[in-house]
């Protein structure tokens, strides 16, 4: 049968994925079983299934019986927890794996709400990731959390399509399992979400009436409809984020805020809605009607996808949900396009884009079609690694590698050619990319928010900086793949050296902070020459490690550790820190690469510790040197201009570093206010105070 053989293929691929994953670098994958859950996870977050995945491994016991986690996900509104827990032996062969064993893993997760209510992560080593995420649990239940999702994970075959929801305490559990075969269905096709199938009647759900559009002689069929407020209400309910392609949930982001227009609106004039609501944009891989007496009525869906219109629906669903308002006379217009399996990819952005042209969807329109990865998977086609015996591979969508594999490693010898040539330890996806390349620009708290939260992030600034259909060239690639070097360089140090917790916010903030001390110069090209960094570098960053954990840490002041890297003010501390450098400086240190792809001026050592110097101060204190010395006269005007360039370059979170001549007349500056007692270092409100005295 064809679908078993596609079963054997999928699961020896996912297997290698796994051990790849495992051998390499990435952030949390101690062993196999957090590997595979870090993949499993990435792509159920993809396709919407969760928000914001954090992957970490607990068992302990509650009573008489056990606690077992992989990992957790909060959406950004904070109303529901999804708890991940992973039945894993690795291998290819399908094993079965019994329906009691997915029931009591299942268990043994939902458990840990109990034991997170009652305090047992208190008993926990504080300084460890699996009791920042039992106390995140805790902070949740007491926030009024009532609902979770239990998502059981298996590299066996189950049975087992769902298991009883239960009530802990106040809140209710469901359970999802994903076992090799759902796996297979939802990962092995690229697709970016996963296949809906919806029978109206099943539901029960009156059939819709629409309206067939005229063929126009091209593959697309178009209906128009009127779907009832309680339609959709059900359909988010049953499906959820699923109905929203990634483009649109990654736009929406917490997809239960219900925007205030139509909240008003669905409370205070319900008979209005469908007047004021611009109606939603559907496509549907297959749509199934029925003709009646008075006229064509669509009975089901296959491949459902909501591309415009996301708020409206979750919108719909949240007043119905939680403020219990009455959707009964409320109806939604809506444009329903069947595509072509092997046009979905193209078109659904497009359509998302062109359906409303006054919405910010369009900013969150980052699919792999997108000319800028096309770019950069070009280039990792034609850049060959020093030495031309290697390349990068650059996964434009999920699988790519492995197919690739599949395609030319047709002969042992011809798979053993293949590794060669692309290593796995070479291989990086859109998500490894956005990664790296925030963590040198000093954006470590965007990217402690979560892969998706941070590629979107990466992905709107892109398009700010330099427009939607600008393409790298082969020097902003080198320098690319330079920072991903850099991040599996900081991440491999950072493994190494035991931190109990916090390892991903570590290796990001360490990442910046040496982006931070550089001024964003280093020679980016010799990282790209000689593949790696060089001992004194590793020496460093291993250094610093331990000072940007304790930063971390005591800067939380008894908050959540992981909550407050996702926080601007972790990061505006961190870069304050005076962590020593050593000497000689390393020799990646001070030369003419900007992490943005230009070119900077050169710094020797004693300009790049004069930029450091500057780039310590906060941009009030610049300011109010700048202000200090214009009414004291003490600076000339030069001067002073210096220094409010300076608070300007402070204000922008460093992301323009001082040139040597800045840094050097910035550091002239300090010298001169101390001599005048105006010492720069204090606080910014006693810098001020200063100003106002002078």
């Amino acid at each position: 049968m064809a679908e078993e053989r596609d079963l054997v293929t999928f699961a020896a691929a996912l297997a290698e994925e796994v051990r790849d994953r495992a051998l390499g670098d990435s952030a949390g994958a101690e062993f196999t079983e957090n590997a595979f859950v870090e993949i499993v996870s990435e792509h159920l977050a993809d396709i919407g299934m969760f928000d914001n995945p954090v992957v970490c491994f607990h068992q302990g016991r509650f009573g008489a019986g056990g606690v077992r986690l992989n990992g957790y996900a909060v959406p950004d509104d904070g109303e529901r927890l999804d708890l991940l827990v992973a039945i894993f032996e690795g291998g290819t062969d399908q094993r079965t794996v019994p329906t009691a064993d997915v029931a009591r893993i299942g268990s043994q997760a939902a458990r840990a709400l109990q034991a997170a209510a009652r305090g047992d992560q208190e008993q926990m080593e504080r300084a460890s990731d699996a009791y920042a995420m039992m106390r995140r649990i805790a902070e949740l239940l007491e926030g009024g959390v009532h609902e979770a999702r239990v998502f059981v994970l298996t590299d066996g075959l189950s049975a087992a399509r769902g298991l009883e929801p239960q009530t802990i305490g106040n809140v209710s559990v469901t359970f999802e399992i994903y076992d090799l075969r759902r796996l297979m269905r939802t990962m092995a096709t690229g697709q970016t979400r996963e296949i809906i199938e919806i029978d109206l009647a099943a539901m029960g759900l009156q059939p819709i009436p629409c309206v067939a559009m005229p063929a126009s002689g091209g593959e697309f069929e178009s209906y128009l409809a009127i779907f009832p407020g309680e339609a959709l209400y059900r359909m988010y309910e049953e499906f959820g984020p699923r109905l929203l392609e990634y483009n649109v949930r990654a736009f929406l982001q917490a997809t239960g805020k219900v925007n205030r227009g139509i909240r008003d609106t669905l409370r205070d004039e319900p008979h209005h809605f469908m007047a004021y609501n611009n109606g939603i944009s559907v496509t549907v891989d297959e749509i199934t009607t029925e003709a009646a007496t008075d006229g064509l009525k669509i009975t089901g869906f296959r491949g459902l996808q909501i591309v415009n219109g996301g708020q409206t629906t979750a919108s719909i669903h949240r007043a119905r949900k939680r403020e219990r308002l009455d959707i009964s006379h409320i109806h939604v217009a809506a444009k329903i396009t069947r595509l072509p399996s092997d046009s979905v990819e193209e078109m659904v952005p497009k359509i998302s884009r062109f359906a409303n042209t006054q919405n910010v969807i369009q900013e969150a329109d980052f699919s792999a079609n997108e000319p800028y990865h096309i770019a950069i998977e070009r280039l990792s086609k034609t850049i060959w690694a020093p030495g031309e015996r290697s390349r990068w591979f650059y996964e434009r969508s999920r699988g790519q590698y492995q197919t690739a594999m599949n395609i030319e490693g047709t002969t042992p010898a011809r798979m053993r050619a293949f590794r060669d040539r692309t290593p796995p330890g070479q291989k990086f996806s859109k998500t490894d990319l956005a990664r790296a390349l925030n963590s040198w620009g000093r954006l470590p708290h965007v990217v402690s928010g979560g892969t998706q939260k941070n590629f979107v992030a990466f992905m709107r600034s892109l398009r700010e900086q330099r427009g939607a259909s600008w393409e790298p060239d082969e020097a902003y690639f080198r320098e690319a793949v330079a920072q991903i070097i850099l991040f599996a360089a900081a991440q491999r140090i950072v493994r190494q050296e035991a931190f109990p917790a916090y390892r991903a916010n570590i290796v990001c903030y360490l990442l910046a902070y040496l982006s931070h001390r550089t001024g964003g110069r280093m020679l980016l090209d010799e990282i790209w020459r000689g593949q790696g960094i060089s001992a004194g570098l590793e020496a460093l960053l291993r250094s610093w490690s331990h000072g940007v954990d304790r930063q971390i840490q005591e800067s939380a002041a008894g908050r959540n550790v992981t909550e407050w890297c996702k926080k601007e003010a972790c990061w505006t501390g961190l870069r304050n820190l005076d962590l020593a450098v050593s000497n000689p400086l390393p020799p990646e240190w001070g030369s003419a690469s900007v992490a943005s792809g230009g070119a900077g001026p050169e710094l020797a050592a004693p300009d790049a510790h004069a930029a450091a110097a500057c780039m310590r101060l906060p941009a009030e204190t610049w300011f109010a040197l700048h202000l200090w010395g214009r009414r004291t006269g003490t600076l000339a005007e030069w001067q002073a201009g210096i220094a409010h360039t300076l608070s300007s370059y402070a204000s922008g979170g460093w992301t323009r570093s001082p040139t040597p001549k800045q840094a050097t007349h910035g550091v002239r500056i300090l010298e001169i206010a101390r001599e005048k007692g105006f010492d720069p270092f204090l606080p910014a409100d006693v810098a001020r105070m200063q100003v106002e005295d002078g």
